[in-house]
């Protein structure tokens, strides 16, 4: 065997045991956060009442996070104590959305010197910022109003798993769960019978494993990819949106495909057209985490993570679907980096207000 050969093989290994402590840790938050008891659940009540709010902690999470999949996670693993409703969890994750963008906004900022590099490369990472955005304006306030996404998931738990009830999934001697709980006994053995302790170790584990899944799977494949995105991936719109699905899932972050088109962008090996439907794959890929997350959970972690998905799906269906809506998001991008190009304190600005001044104002204000 092969040095290379061995080398991918331990590679493997190490996903599958990150795996398993990634989930280890969602399920000691999920306990650490239940035993912590009512003082805990009712300052995220309190935080989360207001829709609109929560909404906005899911932005501001998630650009501090740099990872919406941490953001979802943590989400699911508070529905699944009971400390945080699904009325607060669903706008959160909307907002989670707009603030993984973020990453290769800041990446396109890179190309800040070189023209019209910079301006194929910003419209190309805008461009994901103004979908989402535009997913939100559309689909929060039919959410409010009628609770289709929330109503979708639960009628999908309810064929996978029966009727919703509030019980844990696979509570039936699932080999999983019980390997899973096991270590979250382990590790709470090390938090000395405290559950601020036990909260925190289950957090760190949590946010190392996902960034070790994200480390080794972008060295087994990452490396490669860039050669075949313009002669294969990006032929049709289809496939791009199917490639970015199974890429994001296998890297477990749509920072990183996202962040990966820009300086193809930038360089002129794609245009901004061949890179959009590739951003709405990474969308629904990287709802695969909070998927993972929920396994551990409640039937209504299982719900906030489908909601998840039905999210970014409805949105691809809505805004990608209908022709005068697609252009939306294409013509702002090109617009703002035209701005941009002119002058070059508009793209700082820009990340500043959209990403951390709006939401934190919001936040404040509504305390």
């Amino acid at each position: 065997m092969s040095t290379e050969s061995k080398n991918v093989g331990l590679k493997v290994l190490g996903i599958f045991g990150a795996l398993y402590l990634f989930l280890v840790g969602i399920k000691g938050m999920s306990s650490a956060i239940k035993h912590m008891g009512s003082d805990v659940a009712d300052s995220i009540f309190t935080t989360t009442s207001d829709p609109v709010i929560a909404l906005f902690i899911g932005v501001f999470a998630t650009v501090l996070f740099q990872s919406s999949s941490t953001t979802t996670s943590l989400i699911v693993g508070m529905v699944s104590s009971g400390a945080l409703g699904l009325a607060g969890a669903v706008p959160m994750i909307m907002g989670a959305n707009i603030g993984t963008t973020v990453t290769n906004t800041i990446v396109s900022i890179g190309h800040l010197n070189r023209g019209s590099e910079f301006r194929r490369a910003f419209a190309a990472s805008t461009v994901h910022d103004f979908f989402n955005m535009m997913s939100v304006m559309v689909l929060f306030p039919l959410e409010m109003a009628f609770h289709g996404i929330q109503r979708s998931a639960e009628w999908i738990s309810s064929l996978m798993f029966g009727k919703i009830q509030n019980v844990e999934i696979l509570k039936a001697k699932s080999p999983i769960k019980v390997a899973i709980k096991s270590g979250a006994k382990f590790v709470e053995k090390f938090s000395f019978d405290n559950d601020v302790i036990y909260l925190i170790l289950s957090i760190l584990i949590t946010f190392a494993m996902l960034y070790a899944l994200v480390k080794i799977l972008r060295s087994l494949v990452l490396k490669k990819v860039e050669v075949f995105f313009d002669e294969y991936i990006f032929k049709t719109a289809i496939r791009a949106i199917g490639f970015g699905i199974v890429l994001t899932i296998m890297v477990q972050s749509s920072s990183i495909t996202t962040s990966l088109v820009v300086p193809l962008a930038g360089a002129g090996v794609l245009t901004l057209r061949q890179i959009f439907p590739f951003t709405l794959g990474a969308n629904i890929g990287t709802t695969v985490t909070a998927l993972l997350a929920a396994i551990t959970g409640t039937v209504a972690a299982l719900i906030a993570a489908i909601s998840h998905l039905l999210f970014n799906i409805f949105g691809i269906i809505i805004i990608y679907g209908l022709p005068f809506l697609r252009v939306i998001p294409l013509n702002c991008a090109e617009w703002i980096a035209d701005q941009a190009v002119k002058n070059k304190l508009i793209p700082v600005l820009y990340l500043l207000l959209v990403f951390v001044g709006m939401p934190l104002t919001i936040i404040l204000l509504g305390r």
